[in-house]
């Protein structure tokens, strides 16, 4: 750092050498970027829905997913990685992709669609609550009292903002069904990679599960009626904003900062504060979007929050690994 001397005269310059930044300020202010810029995903993708499909935005969302993927480990190392793996090991590869690639991201852009993006941040904890119970079900975990407490609390509050503080009586929004659906496809993918797949590394399995949604829009765009060209060289320019901050912030500056803050802090650390996102999706789109935060919101949310941040102390996931392949799903 320079440091001047004006108290005489001629002025001194000089330079101060200044201490390196510690590892926890590092990874601190990584999560903190990172917590943010993961706070505009539900914002930009509700914008991007009046211009792209469903299938569209899976698109480049996959791709966007499979570049960094790519540009972190390099393509020979997947390749060499993924030559060395079992059939089976492929085959659960190729079902966990399906549902976190495709089933619960693709159900998560329809269901922006048809609601808001506070509700689905919201909603998407309710990933939370279906990996509980799949824990019990599939995997035989053993569960404690404060698992179910921090289930009744997601629960209750989904149940509050789902039915607008029962103000509609009880009639449920074709998307918040269908934001919940969407968690419960990547909760699927979660619990079968714990079962079948934790030997696996996992940006392996984030590859793979890339490759599906990709190949699978490959397949499907000789079918649909607006491809994914015309969508792009109809772009309305008011849509270009939200683009370049889907992909920059939403995507990229999001998960360089994220696997930069699991480099320094521990994944318990990261994992909590990452919980927290959902208090910043919601501010996103009341500022970006305009949308309303009506009192069910805060109380619903509220409850949400208090579940989401019990299960972070009580523990879903058995080993660190599980919960970093979680971690990295859910950023991606």
């Amino acid at each position: 750092m320079l440091d001047i001397h004006i108290a005489q005269w001629p002025p001194v310059f000089r330079w101060k050498r200044e201490e390196p930044m510690s590892d926890k300020a590092v990874g601190g202010i990584a999560l903190a970027i990172s917590t943010a810029a993961s706070s505009t995903f539900n914002g930009y993708a509700k914008v991007l829905t009046t211009g792209f499909s469903a299938l569209s935005l899976l698109f480049v969302s996959e791709m966007l997913t499979a570049f960094f993927v790519i540009f972190t480990f390099g393509a020979v190392h997947i390749a060499r990685h993924l030559r060395r793996l079992h059939r089976a090991d492929i085959f659960w590869l190729i079902v966990t992709g399906f549902f976190n690639g495709v089933a619960g991201p693709l159900l998560l852009f329809i269901g922006l669609f048809y609601t808001t993006a506070v509700n689905a941040g919201f909603f998407s904890n309710m990933e939370m609550v279906f990996m509980v119970g799949l824990a019990a079900v599939m995997l035989r975990e053993r569960l404690f009292p404060g698992h179910y407490a921090a289930t009744a609390a997601i629960l209750a509050g989904t149940v509050i903002i789902s039915l607008r503080g029962f103000t509609d009586g009880l009639t449920l929004h074709m998307g918040d069904v269908i934001v919940i659906a969407s968690s419960l496809g990547f909760a699927i993918g979660s619990a079968l990679y714990r079962k079948h797949l934790s030997h696996v590394e996992p940006h392996l399995a984030l590859f793979v599960r890339s490759m599906i949604a990709i190949a699978l829009f490959f397949i499907l765009s000789p079918f649909i009626r607006h491809p994914f060209i015309t969508q792009v060289t109809h772009l309305s320019p008011a849509l270009i904003p939200a683009l370049l901050g889907f992909g920059f912030i939403s995507r990229f500056l999001s998960s360089v900062t994220f696997y930069k803050s699991m480099e320094k802090l521990t994944l318990t650390t990261v994992s909590l504060v990452n919980s927290l996102t959902v208090v910043g999706s919601t501010l996103f789109a009341f500022w970006y979007l305009g949308e309303p935060i009506e009192w069910y919101h805060y109380l619903g949310g509220a409850f949400i929050i208090f579940g989401t941040l019990l299960l972070e102390f009580v523990g879903v996931h058995p080993t660190e690994e599980h919960l970093e392949m979680h971690l990295k799903q859910k950023m991606a």
